[in-house]
């Protein structure tokens, strides 16, 4: 009878810890916390298991390479692509209040989130590689973060 508790309980919390969350869209593989480099410091990206909408929030923080805080992001991925908005340690936005970064949505696939100017390829279950575009007058190139899963 205790054995059966045991599971009827485990049963239970694996039910109302999913209520809710939808592990079916494409990109609910990036749920979960990672770290690595990038700028040149370090950086920290946390994503939530997507809601029953299929949206995941998620968090960024950089630390510059002398280990000062450098910006945060705050994010939000659906089918459409991905949201965000930039803040100095401070607290105070890069955007206007109205504003924000859109990344249009390309692809989802098995192991790739590919992203107008932006892409998050799952290299293994605790590697991921995000490849960001960025330019800067004249200048172009790509940004590679190397993460690893928490």
């Amino acid at each position: 009878m205790k054995v059966f508790n045991i599971l009827t309980a485990i049963l239970i919390f694996s039910i109302t810890s999913l209520h809710g969350q939808n592990t079916d869209v494409p990109y609910a593989w990036l749920a979960g916390s990672w770290t690595g480099d990038g700028f040149g410091g370090t950086s920290e990206e946390v994503w939530s298991l997507p809601s029953a909408d299929g949206t995941m929030m998620g968090t960024y923080r950089h630390h510059k390479g002398d280990g000062s805080l450098n910006f945060y992001e705050f994010m939000v991925m659906d089918s459409t692509g991905l949201r965000l908005k930039h803040f100095n340690p401070d607290m105070t936005g890069w955007e206007t209040k109205e504003d924000f970064v859109h990344f249009k949505a390309i692809e989802f696939t098995e192991d790739m989130i590919v992203l107008k100017g932006l892409v998050f390829e799952r290299k293994s279950d605790d590697e991921i590689e995000i490849r960001l575009d960025l330019k800067n007058g004249d200048k172009a190139w790509t940004e590679v973060f190397k993460m690893k899963r928490k």
